[in-house]
């Protein structure tokens, strides 16, 4: 699970929800687990010669882009046994000059009661990223790097 947690957090973000999905029941695998890992590997493979092309657009400069599902995992057949499916899951992707340089996908910690809570959750999740990216480019931008500000 490490090398495919490390591979949806540099280069395969096509892969972080499966890979979110499995890491979840790590404390406690089931065969079902380690089939959906080996899925994942023979994607992997099949997909390895694909990629993302990235070209950086000097129109644009820092975009963040969030997204909420409101109990988007729940399935009332394994509720009981997986109460985290009636927790929303907020999904975010940072962009500099339209190239992604941050994403992530992570089940909500706080439960969501409506649509709109989980939207703000997820919103206040994002920011706190989007601060630190905003402070890191002042830190480069201190240090006598040009970089396009927001």
């Amino acid at each position: 699970m490490g090398k495919l947690n490390f591979l949806e957090k540099s280069t395969r973000a096509d892969i972080a929800f499966p890979t979110h999905q499995c890491a979840r029941f790590l404390s406690n695998p089931k065969q079902s687990h380690g089939e959906a890992i080996k899925h994942i590997g023979r994607y992997l493979l099949k997909t390895r010669d694909k990629g993302l092309i990235i070209k950086p657009d000097d129109a644009s400069s820092f975009e963040c882009y969030v997204d909420a599902s409101y109990l988007g995992d729940w399935d009332k057949i394994i509720a009981t046994d997986d109460p985290n499916t009636a927790k929303s899951r907020s999904r975010f992707v940072i962009k500099y000059a339209g190239v992604p340089v941050y994403w992530k996908s992570k089940i909500q910690t706080q439960l969501a009661l409506s649509t709109a809570k989980a939207e703000f959750l997820a919103l206040s999740s994002a920011t706190r990223y989007v601060k630190s990216v905003v402070y890191m480019l002042e830190e480069v931008c201190e240090r006598g790097i040009q970089v396009k500000t927001i």
